[in-house]
C-alpha cells in the first residue's frame, strides 16, 4: 500500500472546519477508556440519554458505545490478528480513537461514519498536544446494546489502515460480515451457492460491483461459509476483560464465539494491500484521491485479491486476473 494521501477538496475542508468549530462549542464533555475517547453533550439536540446506572457521572449510553468499540478492536486486532490501525504505516504516531456522538441529522441521517484520515486529537487533560486520532461519528439514537454500528465503523478503520480501496461492495459488504463478530450468529444470510462457481459467472461480477451493503449476501457470507463452516472464535485467545465485559443492562458485549472465516477475511485485507499498489501503477494514479479510491476501475483488482485469498483457503477456485483495460 503506497503512502500517497488524498488531498481533500476545498468544500470538504470547509465542511470539516465548520464541523470542528461546531464540535468545540457543543461536544463539551468527554469520557476516556484506554485509547478510546468519547466526546458528547448532555444538552441540546445532540444530548445523550442521561441514565447512569453505576453512578459514575458518565451516561450509560456513552459507556456502552465505548465498550463496543473497545471490544471490537480487541477482538479483531488482538484475538483474530487483523491489521491494527495503531500499527499501520498509514497512520504513524496514532494514539487514540475519537468517537463523537451527534444528533442523527448532524451526520447526514445515518447511524454513523468513520473518517479515513488521521488528525490532531482534541485537547483534553488526559492527553498530550502531540496526540493523533482516527475519528468516527455516531448518532445519539444508536443504542450500542441493540445496534452494532460502532463496531461496524471500527472495522472501517481497520479497512482504511490496510488499503486505499473504498468501493462500496467491498467496503460495506465486508463490514456487514464483520458485524457478526460481536453481534452473534457467526454469519448472515447466504444468497449465492457456497460451492460457486468461483469466480462468479461472467455477468455476476458486474452486478456485484454495483452493490453496497447487500454484497454481504452474495459474496462475503458465501465465501465465509465455504471457507469455514464451523466458524469458531478461538476461546482460549479471548481475554477475560473481553469475555466478561457487560453493557449497562448486564447483557454481554461479546454475544457468542461464532464468526465464520476470520482467517480468510484477514488474508483478503492483506491481499488488498498488495493489489492497491498494483492498481495504483497500472491505472496511472497520481494520488489516492477520493475519486480514485472509489473508481470502478478498482473493481477487478479488489475481486482478484478476494479470489486469490479464497483459492488458498478453500480450493478449487478458478483463475481471475485484473486488467487495466
Amino acid at each position: 500500500m503506497p503512502t500517497h494521501f488524498a488531498i481533500p477538496a476545498a468544500t470538504v475542508l470547509m465542511l470539516a472546519q465548520a464541523a470542528w468549530s461546531q464540535e468545540k462549542s457543543t461536544l463539551t464533555e468527554h469520557f476516556v477508556a484506554g485509547k478510546i475517547r468519547v466526546f458528547y453533550t448532555s444538552e441540546g439536540r445532540a444530548a445523550v440519554p442521561s441514565a447512569d446506572a453505576n453512578s459514575n457521572s458518565v451516561p450509560d449510553h456513552v459507556e456502552d458505545v465505548a465498550k463496543q468499540v473497545w471490544a471490537a478492536h480487541v477482538l479483531f486486532c488482538g484475538v483474530l490478528e487483523f491489521p491494527d490501525p495503531f500499527k499501520s504505516e498509514r497512520y504513524p504516531n496514532l494514539t487514540c480513537l475519537e468517537i463523537r456522538i451527534w444528533d442523527r441529522a448532524q451526520i447526514g441521517g445515518g447511524n454513523g461514519v468513520a473518517f479515513e484520515n488521521s488528525q490532531r486529537a482534541r485537547d483534553i487533560p488526559e492527553g498530550n498536544r502531540e496526540d493523533r486520532a482516527l475519528v468516527m461519528s455516531i448518532g445519539k439514537h444508536v443504542d450500542a446494546r441493540k445496534n452494532i454500528t460502532p463496531a461496524h465503523e471500527l472495522f472501517h478503520l481497520i479497512q482504511y489502515s490496510t488499503t486505499y480501496f473504498k468501493n462500496s461492495w467491498y467496503l460495506e459488504g465486508m463490514a456487514r460480515w464483520s458485524e457478526h463478530a460481536l453481534g452473534g450468529d457467526g454469519v448472515g444470510d447466504v444468497k449465492y451457492a457456497i460451492r460457486g462457481p468461483w469466480p462468479h459467472t461472467a455477468d455476476n461480477p458486474a452486478q456485484l460491483f454495483t452493490m453496497s451493503y447487500d454484497a454481504e449476501h452474495v459474496l462475503w457470507n458465501p465465501i465465509a461459509v465455504r471457507s469455514d463452516r464451523r466458524g469458531l472464535i478461538p476461546k482460549a485467545k479471548v481475554p477475560d476483560s473481553l469475555r466478561n465485559l457487560r453493557y449497562s443492562d448486564d447483557s454481554p458485549v461479546l454475544n457468542d464465539y461464532l464468526l465464520n472465516a476470520a482467517p480468510l477475511m484477514r488474508e483478503v485485507l492483506l491481499e488488498l494491500a498488495k493489489q492497491d499498489d498494483i492498481a495504483y501503477q497500472a491505472l496511472g494514479y497520481q494520488e489516492w484521491s477520493e475519486d480514485n479510491q472509489r473508481s470502478p476501475k478498482n473493481n477487478p483488482y479488489i475481486y482478484q485479491a478476494i479470489m486469490d485469498a479464497l483459492r488458498r483457503s478453500s480450493p478449487p477456485v478458478g483463475g481471475y486476473a485484473a486488467s487495466a483495460d
